[in-house]
């Protein structure tokens, strides 16, 4: 997540230009309609668009049907758990040292056990319920996959606080650290007019301009859409703007010692794309609230990443 502080660093362009938004979610014109609004989803159930028909929101809403618990969902939910546990205990280190005993680096290397521990005990309930168990071997390159996060974390943050504290005679590394890496995580959005469950929560908010969300797995055009979804439950909630979103996209390959992001991003949300988000959104609404199947693709191609791929194209159980 702290990347992302440093990506937004190399981007200066950020800081002077924003969007001409006009689709804000304090706006009614965003809001969906009167007779759609007792239909609340999860943000990730309207923003996936992985079938084209979107049959996949109506057999899970509709004959609730429900997706099968999987490896790759579970470590998602675990990559994110870390990323936060990350900047939670920077936060915590930082209020307690000096400049002259600051050392971020060597406190996450002899607490990573314990943060990927926590993050998956918090989650074994979820991988308790996955059919297909991972072997040993699997387990034990995802661990070390984690540890490649918390490694790169460590070594941004601790980077960029021995820079300030090397060159400001008053250092205080609470107040270098709350400057350079000002994420909230966990903020609950209540937005009950643009369909979402209540709360929303992203899974962070960078300087409270830019709102993110962490994925894994492979790219997909439609991972924006999650953004813009939170971004107009924060315009509705809050009656501010927010013209900026991230997604922190998160590949563990064995040939690299650091994570990849070659997908990170830090997009301008314009009204493009909330209008084709806004589409997504009041289609999935509709196909609840009409109850109608819409059939599937004409093409299992086309269902790639689908969890009700074998419910569609037979297998099922």
């Amino acid at each position: 997540m702290h990347f992302i502080a440093l990506l937004h660093h190399r981007m200066p362009r950020l800081n002077s230009t924003a969007p001409n938004v006009k689709l804000r979610g304090f706006d009614p014109k965003t809001w969906v309609a009167p007779e759609l609004q007792e239909i609340k989803l999860p943000v990730n159930a309207i923003a996936h668009v992985f079938c084209p028909t979107y049959r996949d929101i109506y057999l899970e809403m509709v004959e609730g049907k429900l997706m099968p618990p999987t490896w790759e969902r579970y470590q998602g939910r675990v990559i994110d758990e870390v990323y936060k546990s990350i900047h939670k205990e920077c936060e915590q280190y930082v209020s307690q040292c000096k400049a002259s005993n600051c050392d971020i680096l060597g406190y996450l290397f002899s607490h990573q056990d314990d943060l990927i521990g926590k993050a998956k005990k918090e989650f074994q309930r979820d991988f308790d319920d996955i059919a297909a168990k991972p072997n040993e071997d699997e387990i034990r390159k995802f661990d070390e996959a984690l540890k490649k996060i918390i490694r790169f974390e460590a070594e941004i943050t601790s980077s960029h606080m021995d820079f300030e504290i090397s060159r400001l005679k008053d250092a205080n590394p609470k107040k270098i650290f709350d400057n350079f890496f000002d994420f909230i995580t966990d903020y609950a959005i209540a937005a009950k007019h643009q369909g979402f469950g209540t709360p929303s929560i992203p899974d962070f908010i960078f300087r409270n301009t830019i709102i993110g969300d962490i994925k894994s797995g492979p790219w997909r055009d439609f991972l924006i859409y999650t953004v813009i979804a939170y971004a107009l439950a924060y315009e509705e909630c809050t009656g501010e703007p927010m013209d900026f979103g991230s997604i922190l996209h998160v590949n563990l390959i064995d040939s690299r010692l650091v994570p990849i992001h070659y997908d990170a991003t830090i997009e301008q949300l314009n009204d493009h794309l909330r209008q084709r988000f806004m589409l997504v959104r009041d289609r999935k609404m509709q196909i609840i609230k009409d109850k109608i199947d819409p059939g599937k693709p004409d093409d299992q191609t086309k269902c790639a990443g689908c969890s009700f791929q074998d419910v569609c194209w037979g297998d099922t159980k």
